[in-house]
């Protein structure tokens, strides 16, 4: 009986995931077509709010699924009433519910079955980083007197965000759990495919206006997308690499070169070498079986790309005036020049700019570096043809920020949470059983650990949330809270 019971509740929690997706994206859609309509968003988020209350899980299903497809329009659309802009997202609502119904859920438990929300002592150095965050908010807008809303758009990046953190702690506490939630990340990545194909067809990727390139040339995806496959990219070589039944998910060998167009296509260069460091930090906890098949599968889809790529140059030798040969040749001559630049980072705006930004931050930190300059602050920056005023929360280099804002006390308390929550991850990675997620989730914190270096990562949600959750989860695999269910 209880095990129908549990396969009952399984259902339902994936239904109800559909069914908060299905709404909430008829009320994003109808954004994109009429505009913003109260009875349809009452409608929408009243039924995605309820659902996630009544099942958690559901609720964090479908900000996976919903963050991967409609990236801002699911996690940065505003309330309008008349002129005035309230900034309550529609994953705030789920995450305001998810966070309801755990404490309902913590109320109706046994004191032993409570004893799965139990916090250890790395969890509690987050509670503090959190409560710093609510302290630095307060203290800016009250006693500096920063921008509050600059203010409070940090904390809420730093401290309410951060609560996924708990969320997919407390929430996926068994394999199934963990499946289910892989399997809608997955789907998002898989749906994703539709945006590149898109963007090659268009000659410009969908929503790639928002993040315009510093050189030339044009996306076929949108940074934010390129972001999330490039985590189910890392995540996809790891299964391959590390899972004995790998000849049932053939369709990935199909899937990966797709999804590396897509990545190659953002023109960003960061997660390029996001990817490269993180596999390399995947295979040095593998074993030497594992590396031997890594290095085969590696040499393999080096050698597709390479036929693709002759493939391509035969096309645009037979067919010179076409226009699929000048797409062609403006996109490879963009992927080689942002490439390039990489080696001659001197040469390149976005990386003066990142020079001149942070040189000027630091300037001012240095007069308080134990506490930071506080959060919500401007720093000028200047040169003979650009001058502009730049957020510190957007010096496109999050541990950097957050080290200006928050000083070695933020910081220093934010490092040695992540240095103690990776380290327990990799004490354990021999012993697991699950170690295909452990590794996953590895390769995942890597990839944001290399990138969060170069964009402002922990500043945006649609950035973070996948860095937040994966630390949660993590943690769980860590402990072994999984692994005896």
């Amino acid at each position: 009986m209880p095990k129908n019971k549990q396969s009952f509740n399984i259902h339902i929690e994936t239904w109800s995931a559909i069914f908060i997706i299905a709404f909430v994206s008829t009320f994003i859609l109808a954004n994109f077509f009429i505009g913003f309509s109260w009875p349809i968003y009452i409608l929408s988020m009243g039924v995605a709010f309820t659902l996630s209350v009544f099942y958690p899980r559901a609720g964090l299903y479908a900000i996976v699924f919903l963050t991967m497809i409609f990236e801002r329009f699911f996690t940065l659309a505003s309330i309008y009433v008349g002129r005035t802009e309230y900034k309550l997202y529609p994953i705030d609502i789920i995450m305001l519910a998810m966070l309801v119904g755990l404490f309902f859920y913590y109320w109706r438990r046994t004191k032993a079955e409570r004893q799965n929300f139990k916090l250890i002592k790395n969890d509690w150095v987050l509670i503090i980083f959190i409560f710093l965050n609510a302290v630095y908010f307060l203290a800016s807008v009250f006693v500096i007197k920063s921008s509050a809303y600059l203010s409070f758009s940090s904390f809420k990046n730093y401290g309410f965000y951060s609560l996924l953190y708990f969320v997919s702690l407390w929430l996926i506490q068994s394999r199934e759990d963990l499946k289910r939630l892989f399997s809608f990340f997955m789907a998002g990545a898989l749906a994703i495919i539709g945006f590149i194909i898109f963007g090659i067809v268009n000659g410009k990727g969908l929503w790639t206006q928002f993040t315009p390139l510093s050189t030339p040339g044009v996306r076929i995806l949108a940074f934010t997308h390129g972001l999330y496959l490039s985590l189910a990219f890392v995540a996809a070589i790891v299964y391959l690499v590390v899972k004995k039944d790998r000849s049932k998910k053939t369709y990935l060998y199909w899937i990966l070169p797709v999804w590396l167009i897509g990545i190659a296509g953002t023109m960003m260069r960061h997660l390029w070498i996001s990817i490269i460091l993180a596999l390399l930090g995947v295979y040095v906890f593998i074993s030497k079986e594992k590396r031997k098949v890594f290095r085969k599968l590696v040499g393999s889809f080096f050698l597709v790309f390479l036929t693709a790529l002759i493939f391509v140059f035969y096309f645009m030798t037979m067919t010179p005036n076409s226009s699929t040969t000048r797409f062609a040749q403006n996109t490879l001559s963009a992927v080689e020049e942002r490439g390039s630049s990489i080696a001659n980072a001197g040469a390149d705006q976005s990386f003066a700019w990142r020079e001149l930004v942070w040189n000027t931050a630091y300037d001012d930190f240095k007069n308080n570096p134990v506490l930071g300059i506080g959060t919500g602050k401007m720093v000028y920056i200047q040169t003979q043809n650009y001058r502009d005023f730049v957020e510190i929360r957007n010096i496109h280099n999050s541990f950097l920020s957050i080290l200006i804002q928050m000083g070695l006390l933020g910081f220093g308390t934010l490092i040695f949470f992540l240095y103690k929550n990776i380290s327990s991850l990799i004490k354990t990675l021999r012993k697991t059983h699950n170690q295909f997620y452990a590794l996953a989730i590895l390769g995942t914190l890597l990839v944001y650990l290399i990138a969060i270096m170069f964009q402002p990562y922990l500043e945006t949600n649609l950035l973070a949330i996948f860095f937040w959750i994966a630390l949660g989860l993590s943690r769980n695999l860590a402990n072994h809270k999984i692994e005896h269910i």
